[in-house]
């Protein structure tokens, strides 16, 4: 590879699979996709989480859902998932999507990726 690998949320790139199935798109994305190659994921498809799916919040160590219900070990699978393939590419970096309770701030993949001395970036 001649470009650095990085991860990126999906989304980020335009595929609908938040929560609301709805799609965005960073007009960043252009410039990070000249400057790196890019390794797309989606933690929450990792572990096995359907795309709508229920809206989610972190509540201290738990990812709990609108609905009342506990979701952290899908959450926790899909993190674990995303640092295998994050290894196995040697990823330094990753840019991840803020506001989400996985790849935001104190999100369950974002906190797994920073103990395992990948620098995260919020987009």
């Amino acid at each position: 590879m001649d470009k650095e690998p990085v991860i990126i949320s999906l989304c980020a790139l335009g595929i609908p699979c938040q929560y609301r199935a709805r799609s965005f798109r960073r007009k960043i994305v252009d410039k990070y996709m000249e400057k790196y190659f890019l390794i797309p994921i989606c933690p929450e498809q990792l572990g096995g989480l359907p795309t709508p799916r229920v809206a989610c919040y972190l509540e201290g160590n738990r990812v709990i859902g609108k609905d009342g219900k506990d979701y952290t070990e899908c959450y926790l699978k899909g993190a674990k998932l995303a640092l295998k393939i994050a290894k196995m590419c040697n990823v330094k970096k990753a840019y991840l999507k803020k506001n989400s309770p996985s790849c935001g701030k104190g999100g369950v993949t974002r906190t797994l990726f920073e103990k395992n001395g990948i620098k995260v970036y919020q987009i």
